[in-house]
């Protein structure tokens, strides 16, 4: 007896063939087992691929998303951000009683501060092996025994060598959390809802900095401290090393992989509708044979000159717009902000880390407001409005450092220092890694994510490394000054050369790259049509 016609005698049940990978995805079945019409759609649907004209009339994928599934997924790789924000935040809290207590120079503070950066840009390579090879989460639990180990480590230290080892190790995992939180993300959520749940990463981020910022102020008076801040991170750890595993893979990375019959049981899981599985498996398997096409399918030499002219423009984009979200200076801001604040006339410890937890504040509240507007407004008006108001804010502060008033040059210190972070938090800070994964191709995409955090870490690590002694060479106004070209260069590159990328798939997103370049060589055309026109005339 064949398969439907067993399936129409016993409604309900999920018919079982030679290959039970169809049951890879436990969890689903049992959620699909109070939906017994559900079941006997997954099962036919493994064995009998629907019509092109039921693929067509597929609901969206936004409208038959299980939001329950797939915030369950998104929440579980945000917590690994959260981690890696406080990872940030506390070593700026922490320095404060932590400098005198281990007796840091001046240098060891940059080193331990910049080596988490460095750390990370290795770590987001390693992370881009991991993620392909062996899966999202596991890299993901990866991240979170590094956080774990490092945090130990730290709170364990008795001279600079420990310290310096356990930011390294922080270091790897916060690589490993910036490449594969937004993409695990990115190929979890529908297109209309992706700007929202992939800069989900970046508020868990801002609010774990904030964390960090305010452990300074709840350990201020315990002895040692310091030591409980950087323990206390290693529990939420060890939570994620547990739960990751209870939620779907990515469908995308199963697919890649050759796991088809494991990715549908995961789309089931993670949309309502049987159809709309059904032709985001179809979309998802006609881009792995697109890409298998490519004779360098995957490879890194993809990532660094792809043949294809459209996709190579849009790798490089990406990688551009990772570039300009560091070299602003941002991440030496979050470091050093309490000694920013401090400067600026801020005297006692407590009153130093309200104010540096007020900026946290700022940045958190302003990048919450601007994850309601990507999908509403756009990615590139975000980004140019934040690139606008990271140059005033470069300007403010500038100017701070400049007028003889103390009472001015306080409000105007504190004033263009939330200004800029809040700035950084309405576009460059969210809509780095939502771009990356929009304009990254699926074939590259956890490589040249993994490129891209590379490329913001080592430039975060050089800024980061090297800000006091910067600052004491040039003078305050003078270093902001020198990062205020490169938030207008950034200015000018989104205007020029970012198209906007709100509402489509990641599938569609070449598409428009494409018509664009179509659109330019009919112009070229047309232009060259005219040229030779016009010489044939005057001859």
């Amino acid at each position: 007896m064949g398969h439907d016609a067993l399936a129409s005698l016993i409604p309900g049940a999920i018919i079982v063939d030679r290959d039970l990978s169809v049951h890879s995805d436990l969890s689903a079945a049992v959620r699909e087992s109070t939906r017994p019409t559900s079941i006997v759609r997954r099962a036919t649907s493994v064995r009998t691929a629907p019509s092109t004209s039921q693929l067509q009339a597929a609901p969206s994928f936004s409208s038959s998303a299980d939001f329950s599934s797939v915030l369950k997924a998104v929440t579980v790789s945000a917590a690994s951000s959260v981690l890696s924000g406080y990872d940030q935040g506390v070593i700026a809290a922490a320095m404060l009683t932590m400098r005198p207590a281990l007796g840091l120079s001046g240098v060891q503070q940059e080193l331990s501060i910049g080596v988490t950066n460095v750390a990370a840009a290795f770590g987001g390579v390693l992370a881009s092996y991991v993620a392909e090879a062996r899966g999202r989460k596991l890299a993901i639990c990866i991240a979170n025994l590094f956080f774990l180990v490092g945090s130990l480590a730290i709170a364990a230290a008795q001279g600079f060598w420990l310290l310096f080892a356990g930011r390294a190790l922080q270091g790897v995992g916060v690589g490993f959390a910036l490449v594969v939180a937004p993409v695990f993300t990115a190929e979890l959520v529908p297109a209309a809802q992706r700007g929202m749940l992939v800069s989900l990463s970046d508020c868990s981020t801002n609010l774990g900095i904030l964390l960090g910022y305010s452990s300074g102020l709840v350990f201020l008076h315990t002895p040692s401290g310091w030591r409980w801040m950087f323990a206390v991170g290693g529990v939420p750890a060890v939570l994620i090393v547990l739960v990751i595993w209870a939620v779907p893979e990515s469908p995308r990375w199963l697919v890649g992989v050759g796991r088809d019959r494991t990715a549908l049981s995961a789309l089931n899981a993670l949309y309502t509708s049987a159809l709309a599985a059904d032709k985001f498996l179809a979309d998802i398997q006609g881009e792995r044979e697109a890409a298998a096409r490519s004779e360098h399918s995957g490879s890194w030499r993809q990532v660094l000159w792809h043949e294809d002219g459209v996709l190579r423009g849009m790798i490089w984009r990406g990688l551009a717009i990772a570039f300009f979200s560091q070299a602003i200076g941002t991440e030496a801001v979050v470091y050093y902000a309490p000694e920013i604040v401090r400067a600026a006339g801020v005297r006692s410890d407590r009153d130093v880390l309200l104010a540096t937890m007020a900026i946290g504040g700022v940045k958190l509240l302003v990048l919450l407001v601007a994850s309601q507007l990507f999908d509403r407004l756009g990615r590139r008006p975000l980004l140019l409005a934040s690139g606008v108001g990271l140059l005033a804010g470069l300007v403010t502060m500038a100017a701070g450092e400049l007028v003889p008033s103390e009472r001015a040059a306080r409000a105007l210190a504190l004033g263009g220092l939330c200004g800029y972070m809040g700035a950084f938090s309405l576009g460059f800070s969210p809509l780095t890694y939502v771009m990356c994964s929009e304009l990254f191709p699926s074939s590259v995409r956890a490589r040249a994510m993994s490129l891209a955090l590379f490329v913001t870490r080592i430039v975060a690590g050089v800024i980061s490394s090297s800000f006091v002694s910067v600052r004491h060479a040039l003078g305050g106004a003078g270093t902001w000054l020198l990062f205020a070209p490169v938030a207008l260069g950034a200015i000018v590159f989104v205007a020029l050369l970012v198209p906007e990328t709100r509402g489509h798939s990641l599938e569609e997103v070449a598409g428009i790259f494409r018509a664009r370049a179509h659109e330019r060589e009919r112009a070229a055309a047309c232009l060259l049509y005219t040229s030779d026109a016009a010489d044939e005339e005057d001859s």
